[in-house]
């Protein structure tokens, strides 16, 4: 057999609609580029790290999370829940709906008063008396979204016409004087973000940005010049990540602030798979790592995308026969990060060390860049894979799997199943051998098992047919 010669296999997602273009996948896998000249390779797939369960509240599904100052608050189903270290959770009142909610907090006294709105009501939930009470104030309208900026905490009511904010540190309280409107478009509002002490109001066409100048007239003003020409798609897709804001805009594009400048940071894979989607319904969230910096960006009738800002590139979540992750809310909390699942009333701590999400297969998939040489046929070997081996599995199994496609995607071999190697069988070669005669082809590399599965490198031995 001939020499082995490396093959691009680290990458991110780039699935165009035209396949024999591009069909790169790279789903629970994080894409990482060596830091160090001298390392094994130019850069490493890193499995995502799992879910272990943290608690669960029995209902139907996570509706909002929220650290306030160490102590964790969940609304599941209807109840506001108090979570503590050990997983056991309190029973704080009643949230009505059945929706996502909206929630912030601010300082009070010897507490904290923490608000939560689903859109025609709010509530706040004291947590020095822990009382849990509805907003009556009559100036109160009513909001789809809130946020919290120098003891005020801000609004947008249902209709969207205008944001409004509390009076100083009582949520509970208003002044229909205190209501804002657009003024450089009439498009309607959709969603805000407090950022750099900065109320970022996006709106449907554009983003205007407000500051807190206690005028005589008015608490907040418009930033005199800063009118953001890019609205947004999605009312809790905007996420404060890296420094800055990432947000779906109204025209499918991924954005990320500049300054005051919007960048696109989507390609034209993801807008694709974007297109397809309703984008009302994209849900934003920040999760940071071990250098990972990522805008995870989910539609509840499409896909789960992730957008690393250390890298710039894209993968997917995917949870076990789902299209997308069934985490949907984030939040750091105790040293740990903490997930909310959608689809039941259970919190999870993300854990490096497991790789199943609460014992279902957590499936890793790399579709690598299209192997050819410019068209001609070739023989292919051997395929040889490096990855981390030898580490204990519960299940018993080890194993990886690939299957490819001559035909641009359109249809693909069996999988054949190789080994990871036993318990302490470090470095392992992992060969595919007799793999055939080809022009163009794209392989799938797939772990499902209860494993360890960073993919080092790929090489191949191939000669011309």
């Amino acid at each position: 057999m001939g020499r082995l010669q490396p093959v691009p296999v680290v990458g991110g997602a780039y699935t165009d609609e035209t396949r024999p273009y591009d069909q790169q996948e790279c789903v629970n896998y994080l894409p990482e580029f060596a830091e160090n000249t001298q390392a094994r390779s130019a850069g490493i797939l890193r499995g995502v790290p799992g879910l272990t369960l943290f608690a669960d509240t029995g209902e139907d599904a996570i509706r909002g999370v929220r650290n306030v100052e160490g102590m964790l608050f969940v609304v599941a189903g209807p109840t506001l829940y108090e979570v503590a270290a050990d997983g056991t959770k309190v029973s704080r009142g009643t949230i009505t709906g059945t929706d996502r909610v909206s929630m912030t907090h601010n300082q009070q006294d010897n507490g904290y008063q923490l608000v939560i709105v689903n859109g025609p009501q709010g509530f706040v939930y004291n947590t020095a008396s822990h009382a849990l009470t509805e907003i009556t104030d009559p100036d109160f309208k009513g909001s789809i979204v809130t946020d919290f900026i120098n003891s005020y905490v801000t609004h947008i009511e249902p209709l969207r016409k205008f944001w409004f904010h509390s009076d100083l540190a009582n949520a509970l309280s208003y002044l229909s004087t205190d209501e804002y409107e657009a003024e450089s478009s009439p498009d309607r509002l959709v969603s805000q973000v407090v950022n750099h002490s900065e109320v970022w109001m996006f709106g449907e066409r554009t983003v205007e940005i407000f500051v807190n100048t206690a005028a005589e007239n008015a608490t907040f003003e418009r930033q005199s010049g800063t009118v953001i020409e890019q609205g947004c798609a999605a009312r809790f897709s905007p996420v404060i990540l890296d420094n800055t804001i990432f947000w779906l805009g109204n025209d499918g594009i991924v954005y990320r602030a500049d300054g005051y400048t919007p960048i696109r940071v989507s390609t034209h894979a993801v807008e694709q798979g974007i297109a397809e989607c309703d984008w009302a319904n994209a849900i934003g969230m920040a999760w940071s790592d071990r250098g990972h910096k990522v805008y995870y960006l989910t539609f509840p009738d499409g896909k789960t995308w992730g957008y690393d800002a250390a890298t710039q590139l894209w993968h997917r979540r995917a949870s076990y026969e789902l299209d997308v992750w069934r985490v949907q809310h984030l939040v750091f909390w105790n040293g740990k990060w903490i997930g909310g699942d959608a689809f039941n009333g259970k919190l999870y701590a993300l854990d490096w060390s497991n790789f199943t999400e609460d014992g279902q297969p957590l499936v890793a998939m790399r579709r690598t860049p299209y192997a050819h040489d410019g068209g001609n046929r070739v023989v292919m070997a051997c395929l040889e894979l490096l990855m981390d081996t030898g580490f204990e599995t519960l299940d018993g199994d080890q194993s990886v799997w690939l299957r490819y496609s001559d035909d641009g995607g359109k249809t693909y071999t069996n999988y054949r199943k190789k080994m990871l190697g036993d318990v302490h069988q470090y470095g392992k070669r992992i060969r595919f051998l007799r793999l055939g005669s080809f022009r163009n082809r794209v392989f799938e590399i797939m772990v499902s098992s209860n494993v360890k599965r960073d993919l080092i490198s790929a090489s191949v031995q191939m000669e011309a047919a």
